[in-house]
Formats: C-alpha cells, sequence, structure tokens
C-alpha cells in the first residue's frame, strides 16, 4: 500500500483529531481501557485506525511526535507501546495470540522530537527498529507458529494508534509494505536479549538516591519546575509535607500526614509524570478502609471562586475508572454539576509546565482552606 493519506484516519472513542499543515494531530481526552494490558478481556476503546486490513509479512514505518509518555501501536491483536515509563512491565504482546504477561524490550524515544518506528512481520522473524537501531528481533513470536495465524492473516490485519491521557501525538507520515515471500529483515548480532539486558541492570552498582540523583536527567525547564515545587511544598503551613525518595529513585513522595494527603513525583530517566491525592489507609480490613479527609470537591469548589477554568481542568485531570479489577477504593466526585468515578480518588498530571504552575495552585488553595479553619 505504501504511505496512507493522514486524512483517511478515523477515530473511535475518546480521542481528538485534526489534520493541519500535513500533520495529523491526536490526543485522548481521558484514561481509557485502550492502555491496559493486564487482561485481555479489556478492549480498546480509544484510537485511531484506518479502514484497511493488511496480510504478513510486512512493514510499518511512522514518523511521529509525542510530548509526554507513551505512544501505543496495535497490531491485529497484539500491542507495542513506545516513549513508555520505566514502570511498564507488557511493552508488547503477541498479534494472534497476546497473553497479557510482562513482556519487554527498549522502547524509549525522545519527547518532543519526530522519530521513525519501523515494526516488521514477518512470516518467520520480527524486528522493530527506532531510527534505524535495532531495538527488538525475535524469531519466537507465538504468531509464527500458531494454528489460527493462516486463517487470520488470509482476512489480514488492522493497524490502531492510541496515546495516553493528555497526550499530544503529531504523525507526519504512516506507510505499510506488503511482501510477497519475505521483508528481507536485517539483524544485528549486537542487540542484547531482553534476559541480558536485565542481567547488565542487576550487576549495576546499587546507589543511595537522593533528590538530585532522581531529576538528573529531566528536561531543563521540567526540572527547574520540581525544584521549584520542593520549595513551594516545604514552605507551607499548616500544611507539613515530608518528602520521601523511593530506594530505587522512581518516585518522590510528598506526604501531609496530618491532613492524609500526598504529592508524587514518578521520574522515568528523561520523563515523569506526577499525581495527588488525599490517599487510603489501608492498615485494618478492606472493608474498613477509608482516608483520613477528603477535601477534593470543596477544594475544588473554592479554586472555583478564584479560576473556574482552572478549576475544570484540575477536575479533568481527575483519573477516571475504567473498571480494569473489581475495587474498593474508587471514588465518586461531583463538580459543577459533572460526575466521575475516580481510580483511587487520584489526580494524574503531566510533564508540562502548566500542569505544575495548576498543582500548586490547587495545593495553595487546600492549605488557605485548612489555615482558614485552624
Amino acid at each position: 500500500m505504501g504511505n496512507i493519506n493522514l486524512e483517511l484516519f478515523e477515530s473511535k472513542g475518546n480521542v481528538l483529531t485534526e489534520y493541519k499543515d500535513n500533520l495529523l494531530y491526536m490526543t485522548t481526552t481521558r484514561k481509557t481501557m485502550t492502555t491496559r494490558f493486564n487482561s485481555p478481556e479489556l478492549k480498546r476503546d480509544s484510537y485511531i485506525y484506518i479502514k484497511k486490513f493488511f496480510k504478513l509479512p510486512l512493514r510499518v514505518d511512522l514518523m511521529v511526535k509525542i510530548d509526554t509518555p507513551g505512544l501505543y501501536v496495535f497490531f491485529g491483536n497484539g500491542h507495542l507501546n513506545f516513549g513508555t515509563p520505566w514502570s511498564d512491565n507488557r511493552r508488547m504482546d503477541d498479534i494472534v495470540e497476546p497473553n497479557s504477561k510482562p513482556r519487554s524490550f527498549d522502547n524509549y524515544i525522545p519527547m518532543n522530537e519526530f522519530v521513525n518506528i519501523s515494526i516488521i512481520y514477518d512470516l518467520k522473524e520480527m524486528q522493530i527498529l527506532i531510527n534505524g537501531e535495532e531495538r527488538y528481533y525475535s524469531k519466537k513470536e507465538k504468531y509464527m507458529k500458531s494454528s489460527l495465524f493462516k486463517e487470520m492473516n488470509e482476512d489480514g490485519f488492522e493497524l490502531k494508534i492510541a496515546c495516553d491521557k493528555r497526550t499530544e501525538v503529531y504523525i507526519k507520515t504512516v506507510s505499510v509494505r506488503e511482501f510477497e515471500d519475505t521483508a528481507n529483515i536485517v539483524h544485528s548480532d549486537d542487540l542484547l536479549t531482553v534476559k541480558e539486558q536485565t542481567k547488565e541492570i542487576d550487576e549495576k552498582e546499587v546507589i543511595k538516591h537522593t533528590f538530585e540523583s532522581c531529576t538528573l536527567n529531566l528536561p531543563v525547564d521540567i526540572k527547574a519546575e520540581v525544584v521549584k515545587m520542593d520549595g513551594f511544598l516545604k514552605s507551607l503551613k499548616p500544611m507539613k509535607f515530608k518528602r520521601q525518595i523511593e530506594k530505587h529513585g522512581n518516585k518522590i513522595t510528598y506526604v501531609a500526614s496530618d491532613y492524609g494527603f500526598s504529592y508524587g513525583i514518578l521520574p522515568s530517566y528523561d520523563t515523569m509524570h506526577h499525581e495527588l491525592q488525599w490517599y487510603i489507609l489501608t492498615n485494618c480490613k478492606p472493608e474498613f478502609w477509608h482516608r483520613k479527609a477528603d477535601m477534593m470537591e470543596e477544594t475544588l469548589n473554592e479554586l472555583a471562586k478564584k479560576d473556574l477554568l482552572l478549576a475544570q481542568r484540575m477536575f479533568d485531570n481527575l483519573n477516571e475508572c475504567v473498571g480494569c479489577s473489581p475495587c474498593v477504593v474508587k471514588t465518586s466526585y461531583n463538580f459543577n454539576g459533572r460526575k466521575k468515578i475516580v481510580c483511587h480518588g487520584q489526580m494524574e498530571l503531566k510533564m508540562k509546565v502548566s500542569d505544575f504552575e495548576d498543582v500548586r495552585e490547587f495545593i495553595n488553595t487546600i492549605n488557605e482552606l485548612l489555615a482558614s479553619s485552624s
């Protein structure tokens, strides 16, 4: 087929798209089941797709840019994740018989830069290239020996693209090339296996992480915001925040234990996201789990008196429950005539300067409410 006309892509679910200046822009407006891969029962519900089915052997090439994690490419029943955090341990699955088990590959891509992603599904080989560098190679994919493959390949596989909530995706080109017999994969002998990569990580010197080491690789503007946030939280009264560094350097948590409130920064090399919540106390039987307090609605309403648009943005940032499992900690919040069922009562923010500014104003409003009531 070759290059695909980007204007032919259609959207499904909570996706916004715009074709402008020869680029296809997309984003997702709420958390969806699309990016949950821990169960085959969770169906994809938000993505863009092309109304055509493709047959192996083939090669998919994308030139794409994202501003924050992450990007997801679906082909058949499988998925490939790009630019996702270190904690993502289900970065890929089989196109015919997925099993939702942990599988990994080096899926790093820089933010805010166009990258070339090549995905090659041959009949007896598979390869992933990023900017021409081999990141994954295998002769042992399940589809290669599956009894279901022949019939599915005759019908063809569908290509879909998705992203995390509020991630901004810019697609410059998408091409799909089908081959008669083979895609002629050229394999690099230098590529480490996943087991070898994991062993290298395990053998690295264990260090005691500090605030500085956790933020070392973040972009300059984002690191400055993290440092500014650290000083801001330490300055507050009556809220008193204690900073905690996770031993592997994967999370910086600020806890105001007197009020049952926490704010966390989760760095992942040169990316991060942050979150806040009135946390749940779980040192008892599940039926007695509770919060010390929950001022979410009160804070949003107070914030709306000063800046309604900001309050609406913060409400939109609440992490929607997608029903991924039976849950006793989902929380219902109401604001300005709208209602949300929220996963763990948590609000999730992106790696954007404006999000840090919004968080500081939100937490400052909490602090003012507490000060006025003391």
